[in-house]
């Protein structure tokens, strides 16, 4: 496993097991090597993989969001956080199996510290995470980890423990290059409400039509479990859900044409959230909203907070 410094970004991470090939599931942005304008921020420079965003969200508001959402101000313009943009400085540590990296916030951010601790499985094809936040002032802030899967291997079917309740998103989230039909609800991922089409089934992957989407399924009770049919593996991610209990889902599907997307990022992000689509940070929901109460974490100074993750990987039966 590679372990970043620049945003604590994991990828990409190497599972094996005897008598199988290699298995790397974790996206690595195709323009990684190619230099990028710059416009764009550390994130866009080193995007891969998993990593946590504290606080989660965009920056900047939407200026269509439905009748009833009311505006918020961002502490920073750093979108899904400062630590998500700058380098972490490493921790020595006394397991062999264990990364880890901290990073200071500055004087104004209401975040003193995190620490991200990555652990490889001696006995099994698992890594364990933990992200530890330390508060600087009490806050309740969108909090999110963001792994996200390559969908350039081939067949991908991905499990749920239950399909719904979802939303998408209250607006295009890529305008011209949106497929699903915004703000609404529904109670299948493989039949999500989209435009000008038939519903969109978002359990299989490659899709049928390029696009850029996001949407949030609600308090799942269990695990998410990707399986790479081509591959001969499946890949489960877990985390504590009674703090990060909602799934947001970042379909990205040679959906953005700008520079440096250029029409070629075929990822899905995984995101355990506990937050307002990507929007907590800027823009807060009418009352009647579904997802009115998803305000954050509450943090407190002298109270740490941690958050446990899980990849495993399972080698599958033979498929036909």
């Amino acid at each position: 496993m590679t372990l970043n410094r620049l945003g604590a970004m994991l990828a990409p991470v190497v599972f094996t097991a005897p008598g199988h090939p290699d298995f790397s599931p974790m996206q690595v942005a195709p323009w990684h090597t190619e230099p990028i304008g710059a416009e764009q921020t550390g994130l866009m420079h080193g995007l891969r993989g998993d990593w946590p965003c504290v606080p989660f969200g965009r920056t900047d508001r939407p200026s269509d969001l439905p009748t009833g959402w009311s505006a918020r101000t961002p502490h920073d313009d750093w979108g899904h956080g400062h630590s998500a943009h700058h380098d972490w400085a490493w921790i020595s540590t006394e397991d062999p199996h264990t990364l880890a990296l901290t990073i200071t916030l500055p004087a104004t951010d209401p975040i003193a510290r995190l620490t991200r601790t990555v652990r490889a499985r001696p006995d099994a094809a698992a890594v364990e995470l933990a992200l530890h936040i330390e508060a600087r002032t009490a806050c309740t802030l969108p909090v999110a980890l963001h792994p996200t899967l390559r969908l350039d291997a081939g067949r991908v079917a991905l499990d749920l423990p239950q399909h719904g309740p979802g939303l998408t998103y209250p607006v295009p989230a890529e305008p011209g290059r949106s497929r699903l039909a915004p703000d609404q609800r529904f109670d299948r991922l493989d039949a999500v409400p989209s435009t000008g089409g038939p519903p969109a089934d978002l359990t299989r992957f490659p899709q049928p039509h390029d696009s850029e989407d996001l949407l949030q399924l609600m308090a799942l009770d269990g695990p998410v479990t990707a399986r790479y049919l081509d591959c001969g593996w499946a890949l489960t991610l877990d985390w504590d859900r009674t703090l990060l209990p909602d799934l947001m889902l970042w379909v990205s599907h040679r959906g953005r044409l700008q520079p440096p997307w250029s029409g070629r990022h075929l990822a899905l992000g995984i995101e355990p959230v506990c937050s307002v689509f990507d929007l907590g940070r800027v823009a807060a929901p009418p009352a009647d909203h579904p997802l009115s109460t998803r305000t954050g974490l509450v943090l407190t100074p002298g109270v740490p907070m941690t958050v446990h993750s899980r990849l495993s990987a399972q080698p599958l039966a033979p498929q036909p």
